[in-house]
Parts: structure tokens; C-alpha cells; sequence
């Protein structure tokens, strides 16, 4: 930036951030993602380059300000003139749709802190803003590669395993994402059944040694298929919980150097360790039926972990699987309740799934509308906008049970 020094008039508080988005849309989408991190919608607002430039030379620069340079001829071109109207202490991150790494390299030459490229996961948009306004973050050196997606029920029956095996399998079968299950329902742990391993697959091991590396897990790890692996144990109802929090998170950290997604099969019961990866995870998903208990269970759960200001994606997703069951509340209420929107409603798929495992793994193809939801679910877990709008037939079905089971009550 240039060495302009800009004076605050007397009682104009200087925003933190400011991004200026090239569409209406994108300025609502990055406005949901700063109320998300603790700060106000309206620090997200349309107009682009221009309206950034416009806002720079009529009021004092943000600290960060973060520019959306879609629609721009020359891009390098507008980011000197931005250069001539910010402070040298105001730090620049672009956005823009063009994945181009000479592109990058050039911004970076010209003053910029960081270039993201839409769509940005929420995560990755918090530790950029992260080291943009912590100079002393960004020298830390970054060893994580992939994301780690923590998955529980709220309360026990709410198919947690299933769909934990559903979104490994889709990740690397059609999102073609490298994947590792961890099923840490260590005493009635499913994955491997669902998954169709014969065996142990290394989670005790990797609970007890005191180093744990990459040419451990490998070797630990039970091999799927070409893109999937499992990390867990022969089920033992006397497992002894001698490891440390520290230890947990370090096996977790070490799977995201291996592995693009982490998926985490975490008991309902909280298990020791179970909370540590569910605060620490960059994506926490918790199954959920719209019952009274869960709601409860949901609000207490959700004041244990905490919420999405420190960049981690929350998911609450609807999976009714118990049909006919009357202690319903409708979903508006339930959000109400427990201060959270349900991103997505799982259709219930019977008993397809469970007649699928007599003729070997979990085989999601055989409900299709399940499938295309667990899909939908995988890319709002790894931040992309899911490939279809979420199924609404579950919705449409919990509203029958419901009116039936008023129906049921009055009589």
C-alpha cells in the first residue's frame, strides 16, 4: 500500500472488516458468513471495486478490507488504485472467480495479503481474515491439509453411523476426495460393518503409542477402497480411556496431513475425547429428530461446543427415524428453541438401508432420494454449495406425521 497516512474523524469508529461483493447475492452470502463469525451482516455490502474505491476515499479504511474483483478488466489495475486511497496499515484480500495462479502470484507482487477464489467455505474465509487481522498467525507455519467433519446424534438412535458411512463413501466416490472414517464408538462401534471390513483397523493402536506419524497411520489404517480408509477397533466394552485430549487432537491433525476429509463417528453418549474433537473439529454436524428430548439435548449440546465465531461450520440436520413416533414439535419451534436453523432433512429411507447390509456394505443407491440428500450434506460440509436445492419430502412427510399424530391424540 501506499504511505498515506488517513486521519478518523472524531467519532467514526473504524470498522474491522469491510468486503465489497461484486453481486447482491454474494454481498448476502459473505454478510451470513461475518454474522456467523461475531460480526454484523452489514459489514458485507455490493458494489464491488467500485463501491470499495467510492468507500475508501469518503471515510476512513477498514482494517481489512476484502474486495470482490469479479466484472474487472485488469485486475492488478484496480488494485493499485485501491493502493492510493488505503493506509499502509489497511490489509487487501481479494476475491474473484478466476482460478489462475499467475493471477495470484501478481497480487500477491502488488501488495495483496491473500486472493480467494469463489465459492469460499466458510473456514477457509475465517483463517484468512484470521491472519489478515493477526500479523503474528500468519508466520505460524499452517501443517494442516484437510478438514475434519465431526458427526453425532443429539441424543442415541439418530443413524449417526449410517450416515457417517454414507458420506465417506460419496466423498471419494463421486466428490473424488481423499477420505478417512473414524469410528470412535469404541465399544459398539459399526463402521466396519458398514463399510465391510473383516478386522481390526488400527484406532487402539494409534490411542496407545506415544508418537503417532504418517508411516504409522498408514500402516494402521484399513484400506476401503482406492480413496476411502477406516481408523477404528474390534468393539470392546472394557476399552481403557489412558489417552490424553492433546493426544486425541494430535491423531486428528495427523489424518489431515493424509487426507482431504476426516470424518469423525462420535457416540451420543460423549464418550471420553468425544467433546475435545467435537469443539475442535472445522465442521460439526449433529443428527437431530424433532422431538421434545432433542431439542433439549440440542440446546445443551450446543452451549457445551459453542458456536460458529471462530470460523467452524455448524450443521443441524433433521434425520427422522422413527416413524409413527408422536412426541413431534414442528420445526420452526424446534429452531426456535434451540436458537439454530436446520440446514437439511434427511428422507427416511425405511427399512432399504437395513436390507442392504444382508448383501454386504452400506449401498445408498438403493434410496436414491437419501443419497442425493447425504450429497447435498457432504458439500455443505466441505463448504460448496450443494449440487441440488435440500429434499423438501422429508419435511413433507414429518408434517403428515405430525397432523396424524394430533389426529391420533384427539381421538
Amino acid at each position: 500500500m501506499n504511505d498515506t497516512t488517513r486521519v478518523t474523524p472524531p467519532g467514526n469508529d473504524v470498522p474491522p472488516v469491510l468486503l465489497y461483493a461484486a453481486s447482491a447475492a454474494d454481498a448476502e452470502l459473505f454478510g451470513q458468513y461475518l454474522q456467523r463469525l461475531g460480526l454484523p451482516a452489514q459489514l458485507a455490502r455490493a458494489g464491488g471495486f467500485a463501491a470499495a474505491l467510492a468507500g475508501c476515499r469518503e471515510q476512513a479504511a477498514p482494517e481489512v478490507l476484502v474486495v470482490d474483483l469479479d466484472g474487472q478488466a485488469s485486475p492488478l489495475q484496480a488494485v493499485a488504485e485501491l493502493a492510493q486511497v488505503c493506509p499502509p496499515d489497511c490489509r487487501l484480500i481479494a476475491l474473484g472467480s478466476t482460478h489462475d495462479l499467475n493471477l495470484y502470484r501478481a497480487l500477491l507482487h502488488s501488495g495483496v495479503q491473500d486472493y480467494l477464489c469463489k465459492p469460499v467455505p466458510l473456514d477457509q474465509f475465517a483463517n484468512t481474515l484470521r491472519r489478515a487481522r493477526d500479523p503474528h498467525d500468519s508466520l505460524r507455519p499452517g501443517s494442516r491439509t484437510g478438514r475434519t467433519i465431526a458427526i453425532t446424534g443429539v441424543s442415541g438412535g439418530r443413524g449417526t453411523s449410517t450416515v457417517v458411512a454414507g458420506l465417506g463413501q460419496l466423498l471419494a466416490s463421486q466428490r473424488h476426495s481423499s477420505s478417512a472414517v473414524v469410528d470412535f464408538d469404541r465399544g459398539h462401534g459399526d463402521q466396519a460393518l458398514l463399510l465391510g471390513h473383516d478386522g481390526d483397523a488400527g484406532l487402539a493402536a494409534a490411542l496407545n503409542t506415544a508418537q503417532i506419524d504418517s508411516r504409522f497411520l498408514e500402516r494402521a489404517l484399513a484400506r476401503i477402497d482406492e480413496r476411502l480408509y477406516l481408523l477404528g477397533q474390534q468393539p470392546d466394552l472394557r476399552a481403557a480411556d489412558s489417552f490424553s485430549g492433546e493426544h486425541l487432537l494430535n491423531l486428528g491433525a495427523s489424518l489431515c496431513q493424509l487426507f482431504n476429509q476426516v470424518i469423525w463417528d462420535l457416540p451420543s453418549g460423549r464418550c471420553h475425547g468425544a467433546l475435545e474433537v467435537l469443539e475442535h473439529a472445522d465442521t460439526r454436524i449433529l443428527l437431530c429428530d424433532f422431538s421434545v428430548q432433542d431439542a433439549r439435548n440440542c440446546l445443551r449440546l450446543l452451549r457445551e461446543i459453542g458456536d460458529e465465531s471462530n470460523g467452524q461450520r455448524l450443521l443441524l440436520v433433521g434425520n427422522p427415524v422413527r416413524p409413527g413416533h408422536l412426541d413431534l414439535v414442528e420445526r420452526q419451534q424446534f429452531e426456535d428453541f434451540v436458537g439454530h436453523k436446520v440446514d437439511l432433512v434427511l428422507p427416511h429411507a425405511g427399512s432399504v438401508i437395513a436390507d442392504s447390509l444382508l448383501a454386504g456394505p452400506l449401498q445408498t443407491a438403493r434410496a436414491p432420494a437419501l443419497q442425493q440428500a447425504l450429497l447435498d450434506l457432504a458439500d455443505l460440509a466441505c463448504g460448496r454449495t450443494p449440487s441440488s436445492a435440500p429434499a423438501v419430502s422429508g419435511n413433507l412427510i414429518l408434517r403428515l406425521r405430525q397432523a396424524l399424530g394430533r389426529g391420533r391424540r384427539a381421538a
